[in-house]
């Protein structure tokens, strides 16, 4: 995982240190199932920047990247975002590749899928539950974390986080 765009300087609110180069878009560029399987398995896939169809035991599972908005207290931060890969069923993949390329795809209704990326974060990512919002054609879908999940991150996307947190997430990546 690593920094994909865009960083800032901003004077921390919390400890009144400047953060350098504060990340706001992190993501890894597969879904960790990737790189669980064999070498063999990974041949007969198909990764691209946006989907992931992957064989793993007799079976093809799909993966849709998605990002997950978190809404930073300083409006000159903007938002921090996850980029991360989200398991979907057979049916739900095919419903996103049947209006992938349609200019109202926006309109298709919230799709459940679970996330597949794992997060620093101390209780585990992977396997929660999501909602998935197909956008206009272009525009990567949103993902939102089910609220019943009573995990840290589907406070932090509800509430949001300071500009101090964002830094200390784009840390445990980067550093």
């Amino acid at each position: 995982m690593g920094q994909l765009t865009g960083s800032s300087r901003l004077e921390c609110k919390v400890c009144h240190k400047v953060h350098r180069n504060v990340a706001r878009l992190l993501g890894p560029m597969a879904p960790d199932a990737w790189l669980e399987v064999g070498v063999g398995e990974r041949l007969e896939a198909e990764l691209t920047p946006d989907i992931c169809l992957l064989p793993c035991n007799g079976r093809i599972r799909h993966f849709l990247r998605g990002h997950l908005q978190l809404p930073v207290d300083d409006n000159d931060f903007g938002t921090f975002v996850w980029s991360v890969w989200v398991e979907l069923s057979e049916v739900n993949m095919t419903a996103v590749a049947r209006t992938w390329d349609d200019p109202n795809r926006e309109q298709l209704e919230p799709l459940p899928g679970h996330l597949a990326t794992a997060l620093p974060y101390e209780q585990s990512t992977r396997g929660l539950p999501v909602l998935v919002h197909t956008r206009k054609p272009g525009e990567v879908p949103l993902l939102v974390v089910a609220a019943t999940s009573h995990h840290r991150l589907a406070w932090e996307q509800l509430r949001g986080i300071a500009v101090h947190r964002a830094a200390e997430l784009a840390g445990r990546i980067d550093g």
